[in-house]
């Protein structure tokens, strides 16, 4: 449960009781001086729904295995530190994903190395910090999060995914999150611009940045539905420049390359 020294109240009026800890404030004091408010509150609001999530979703009901809820509200609050605006953090040639999921390894570590408050079961517990960057590096890729054997990946994924729909979450599957809950929390967390033309600016930005990190994955389609400015500019030198890659004829030239090599010595 929050207390009066954690970012992180509790929602009454809507049954929250948020698991707060040293390490999860630090985790949300650390993403705030990096990040946008925008993203920041994204981060939070994620954490506030995998809570909501846990409690109404039969899978997590009984999950096969202990269900840490620290451990998915500490890669929520650290998921979009790829988004951050401290650039000097950000790596040239790694998915956004990837650089949150090494920030947010290096933000436990040194959490553990200063022996700050709780930081002694993150020491002894090599296979929380795992699941940490995990969830993080998955967490755009539903295919492979909803199926990670450590629940706590698949949870974070869904908190995240549900808000970018709210109560419209999951699609096709009824009502999960009310416009009760959704209200009470962006109440506490505000959009700040966490909106249509604030996702484009992020994600086209890392198109124009760093465009090869984005081919093989959904960051590219931002490109490609909206060019490289959010306003269609650049966007067939980025179609063209993908195309270029050409993935399966890398593969398939490949194998046919060894396909003739090992023919010519039969």
């Amino acid at each position: 449960m929050s207390t009066q020294n954690t970012p992180f109240p509790d929602l009454p009026s809507i049954g929250i009781n948020f698991p707060s800890s040293p390490i999860t404030a630090a985790a949300f004091a650390y993403t705030k001086e990096h990040t946008s408010e925008a993203t920041y509150n994204h981060c939070v609001r994620s954490a506030y729904w995998a809570l909501i999530l846990a409690k109404k979703l039969p899978s997590f009901a009984n999950p096969p295995s202990p269900l840490s809820l620290e451990t998915v509200v500490l890669a929520n609050v650290l998921h979009d530190m790829g988004w951050a605006t401290t650039k000097e953090l950000l790596s040239k040639d790694k998915r956004f994903e990837v650089d949150g999921a090494n920030l947010a390894h290096a933000f436990v570590r040194g959490y553990v190395e200063k022996g700050a408050e709780g930081s002694e079961k993150w020491r002894e517990d090599e296979y929380r910090v795992q699941i940490v960057w995990d969830a993080i590096a998955l967490h755009t890729t539903e295919s492979l999060a909803l199926h990670h054997p450590a629940p706590e990946v698949a949870l974070a994924h869904l908190g995240i995914m549900a808000d970018f729909s709210g109560p419209l979450f999951p699609p096709g599957n009824g009502v999960v999150i009310s416009e009760v809950e959704y209200r009470e929390v962006v109440k506490h967390f505000p959009l700040a611009g966490f909106g249509r033309e604030g996702l484009k600016d992020i994600m086209c930005g890392l198109c124009r940045e760093k465009p090869e990190t984005t081919y093989d994955n959904i960051v590219s389609k931002f490109a490609l539905a909206f060019g490289l400015d959010g306003k269609g500019g650049g966007k067939e030198e980025f179609r063209k420049a993908m195309e270029g890659e050409d993935f399966v004829g890398k593969l398939m030239g490949g194998l046919g390359y060894l396909e003739e090599l090992l023919e010519k010595e039969a």
